[in-house]
């Protein structure tokens, strides 16, 4: 038996949220907006991309936490999964689309069609007017990736709990394998068997570790995240990449980095930090956007002044659209799955009825 398919000892209390996760996932969205503004103000800053990776990571630990933390249905999780990704994807993608067909000086390099539009809004990877393998809102390629794995760990749930963490992995694995092997030219094929799975199932191996008790401790956890910055500092100061081996070389420094926050343990209560953990899939969205109009309102300004205030502008917007779209929306698709019709149609009745004449 694989250790993992012993008894889990370490659960998750439903409200609570790690706040060392959510620490990460800030510094992993705030990473990639410097990665791109720095871009526009010819900074190199590379090894922000590698946000990327720690959200893979992230997304594997959190998924096997979720997912296993209660008793649940390949389709429930499934829609859970569509609840929160989707509803801020959809209007951002139609946003941009409208805006490059009614404007199109304020989009030049975006082209829609009917067909790429339809592609984006449902996570088909396909490749856009370059030839490039990316949706029209260029952040969505990862969430490609996402779905896929979503839609991997939901049928997961149909096993026994004893053998699906081995069986996921051991399925990214032989994807990732398959991809190597094969190398497919096919967006569709070159997106399902990328060596990017593997830091999926790294992250749910880092959740049975945690779940069971097994990470080091604060030193060894702090030594981690010491020895994860410094090899993307490293990294960074060489400029040495190569995307055919981005798994290794910026996949295993983001699993210390997990894997060493979570052993550290948190500093602090969160707060601040863990509003911008819950804002960092509204900024990751919308930084392409506030990058662009950052850059030709304020390019003007020195270097530091400029990267400084995209920043700030994208940690505003990215709040804002969590209070106000992100969040509401989510709850409003989940509360749909979770009312049966006849509730739903009642309460209408209900309301309908109560209301001031």
């Amino acid at each position: 038996m694989m250790p993992w398919a012993a008894g889990e000892r370490r659960r998750l209390p439903v409200q609570h949220r790690l706040i060392e996760i959510q620490f990460l996932r800030a510094f992993a969205a705030l990473a990639v907006v410097l990665h791109h503004a720095a871009g526009r103000a010819d900074l190199g800053f590379a090894t922000g991309a590698a946000g990327v990776d720690i959200f893979f990571v992230i997304s594997g630990f959190i998924m096997w936490m979720v997912g296993t933390q209660r008793p649940t249905s390949p389709l429930r999780f499934a829609w859970d999964r569509v609840a929160r990704v989707a509803p801020l994807y959809w209007l951002v993608t139609l946003g941009i689309a409208t805006l490059a067909v009614v404007v199109p000086a304020a989009m030049p390099n975006l082209q829609p069609t009917l067909e790429t539009l339809a592609l984006s809004l449902f996570f088909v990877p396909h490749r856009d007017a370059s030839g490039a393998v990316l949706p029209l809102l260029v952040p969505g390629w990862t969430l490609n990736c996402e779905m896929f794995f979503y839609l991997l760990f939901a049928a997961s749930l149909a096993l026994p709990r004893s053998i699906r963490l081995g069986a996921l992995s051991a399925l990214l694995g032989l994807l990732a394998l398959a991809g190597l092997v094969w190398q497919p030219e096919h967006p569709v094929a070159s997106t399902y068997t990328s060596p990017l799975l593997l830091e999926f199932a790294a992250g749910l191996a880092l959740a049975a570790l945690w779940r069971q008790g097994r990470l080091p401790g604060r030193a060894a956890g702090r030594a981690m995240l010491l020895l994860g910055l410094g090899a993307f500092a490293a990294l960074e100061g060489s400029g040495v990449f190569v995307e055919s081996w981005r798994v290794l070389l910026w996949g295993v420094p983001a699993w210390l980095l997990v894997a060493g926050a979570l052993a550290a343990g948190p500093i602090g209560k969160g707060g601040a930090v863990a509003r911008l953990g819950d804002a960092s899939y509204s900024i990751y969205l919308l930084h392409p956007l506030l990058v662009g109009a950052s850059w030709r309102l304020l390019g003007w300004l020195p270097a530091p002044a400029y990267l400084a205030a995209t920043l700030l502008l994208s940690i505003g917007a990215g709040l804002a659209c969590f209070h106000l779209l992100e969040q509401p929306l989510g709850q409003r698709l989940k509360q749909l799955f979770r009312a049966p019709p006849r509730a739903v149609a009642f309460g209408h009745r209900a309301a309908a009825a109560a209301a001031p004449r």
